[in-house]
């Protein structure tokens, strides 16, 4: 059996050569990673922590004590000396800290095309996007450079990689884990959660972080979502989930389709998201308004225009919507809908993509919900398609119906071809 500096060397030589075309990782600390492996080693059998030797990216938006947080952009830096709770905790349980992963630029887009650190390749096909804004641990994860990652979701930063690179995360309720020492995009949407291929590792990820396990329960029923902008997906994204409310339902689950969308609310979580991130953008932009890439100096130059009055007014319609939410699916205990509406579009990724992929991933986002993504098929260019799973109270609902689907499928399970390639560069 290999010893976990062994594992170390071989992925930092993995990470050498694969990661040349990806891009996955914007800082790695080679002895660093094999310090902390030879100190795992040492540990009695007896002593070790549930993820003990599981290698662990992190968004760089996320503090790793002795790397710096750059948040993806060209002029922050924070030298952090000591890490996030969010990573004290899985290095506790003996993760093995492998590096930094690339973001979109302060987590404020859903591409990973970054202007500073270049751009995340997709490892099902490098001319593709990985989606974002987590995309750099994405596709760490799917191109087999960590067994787990860490990301954030504020508005399908976890979901939208999670969806393209064929794999699973989670975004947790809102404030049910800590952001200290995460670099935020906007405080009362954001969250911090794993990625890692299959739900399992995802939740016992998760359970470290939490403190605690999550209860096992009963799943009877849940709502697949129609109308609106659910329906407004992919041929190849329908006919994945029709398949995938199949195999629930042969494994005792019933599901029923349930017509909910809410254009007024796409709208209104946006507004709430752009005043957040102005309140921490505003001291930034005032010094260094040109050192922003061009698609997030525009977003923070919009969002500084947001008025408190449309906050206020947008709080409200969330509020509705909430309330018109429950009254749908109150007596479901999950509910499933597309995490994006396509395959992952070749790069550049033109302004239609965000467009239609905010709108699905918006309403767990808005209203604090846990919810967990899963690979649900492949489309016709051969690349993954994803389904999000809301939890309508307790995360414990969207790990249940996600493993239950995952025992029951293998799409969870595939895995890309990777060859070494030439350097990315900032393409």
């Amino acid at each position: 059996m290999q010893t976990i500096g062994e594992r170390a060397h071989e992925l930092l030589g993995r990470i050498r050569t694969i990661d040349a075309s990806l891009n996955c990782y914007v800082a790695v600390d080679e002895d660093a990673v094999l310090r902390d492996a030879a100190r795992l080693d040492a540990i009695p059998s007896g002593e070790r922590g549930v993820l003990h030797g599981w290698t662990l990216a992190v968004k760089d938006l996320i503090d790793v004590a002795g790397l710096p947080t750059r948040a993806g952009s060209s002029f922050f830096r924070r030298d952090a000396k000591h890490d996030a709770p969010v990573v004290a905790a899985l290095r506790a349980a003996g993760a093995l800290v492998i590096g930094k992963t690339n973001t979109h630029e302060f987590a404020w887009g859903i591409t990973t095309e970054n202007p500073h650190f270049g751009r995340t390749a997709n490892p099902w096909d490098p001319a593709r996007t990985v989606g974002g804004s987590s995309g750099g641990s994405g596709a760490a994860v799917a191109a087999g450079l960590a067994d787990i990652a860490l990301g954030s979701d504020t508005l399908g930063s976890i979901r939208i990689p999670a969806a393209l690179n064929g794999i699973s995360g989670l975004r947790p309720a809102t404030h049910a884990l800590s952001l200290d020492g995460v670099f935020p995009l906007a405080n009362g949407l954001d969250t911090v959660g794993p990625f890692a291929n299959d739900l399992e590792t995802v939740q016992r990820a998760y359970e470290v972080l939490a403190g605690g396990a999550v209860p096992a329960g009963t799943i009877r029923r849940v709502c697949r979502l129609r109308g609106g902008g659910w329906d407004r997906v992919a041929p190849a994204v329908a006919d994945a989930l029709d398949d995938t409310a199949r195999v629930l339902r042969a494994g005792g689950i019933a599901v029923d389709d349930i017509p909910w969308w809410d254009d007024e609310l796409i709208v209104a979580v946006g507004i709430v998201q752009q005043r957040a991130a102005a309140r921490v953008h505003e001291p930034l932009f005032a010094e260094h308004a040109d050192e922003y890439g061009a698609d997030v100096r525009a977003r923070v130059a919009h969002a500084l225009g947001v008025t408190e009055s449309a906050e206020r007014a947008a709080r409200d319609v969330i509020a509705r919507a909430r309330a018109a939410w429950e009254a749908a699916t109150g007596e479901y205990d999950a509910a499933l809908a597309p995490a994006v509406g396509a395959e992952a579009p070749l790069a550049p990724v033109q302004a239609v993509f965000r467009d239609e992929t905010l709108p699905l991933v918006a309403p767990a986002s808005a209203f604090g919900l846990p919810a967990a993504a899963v690979p649900v098929g492949f489309g016709p260019a051969g690349m993954p398609l994803g389904m999000q799973i809301i939890a309508m109270r307790d995360v414990a609902a969207a790990f249940a119906v996600g493993r239950q689907f995952q025992a029951a499928s293998d799409w969870h399970a595939r895995r890309p071809r990777l060859e070494p390639a030439r350097p990315l560069g900032n393409a």
